[in-house]
């Protein structure tokens, strides 16, 4: 982790400015997402690109439901890989 920091302050909201230099290097943008994570005290915060619905032109689109899973799949599939991905990094 780099040395180098920048305090900001959190509104009555929660709401807080990422310093420009923190933008400029990891490429945020108006409109990027982030993940936060809570690790003890830390939040550490990553630019995150959500997954896009899939549409009847996707090849994938002809196998949805056809394999098993959770019940909540199609409500919850981002949130799933997402956790699928996150245990991937941990491991």
């Amino acid at each position: 982790m780099s040395e180098h920091f920048e305090v900001v302050k959190v509104t009555s909201k929660g709401q807080m400015t990422i310093p420009v230099r923190a933008r400029k290097l990891i490429g945020i943008k108006e409109g990027d997402h982030l993940a936060v994570y809570i690790n003890g005290d830390e939040i550490i915060m990553r630019k995150f690109t959500p997954f896009k619905q899939a549409s009847a032109r996707d090849a994938i689109f002809k196998l949805i439901g056809k394999g098993t899973g959770p019940v909540d799949l199609a409500e919850k599939h981002d949130q799933y890989l997402t956790e699928a991905k996150e245990r991937k990094m941990k491991e």
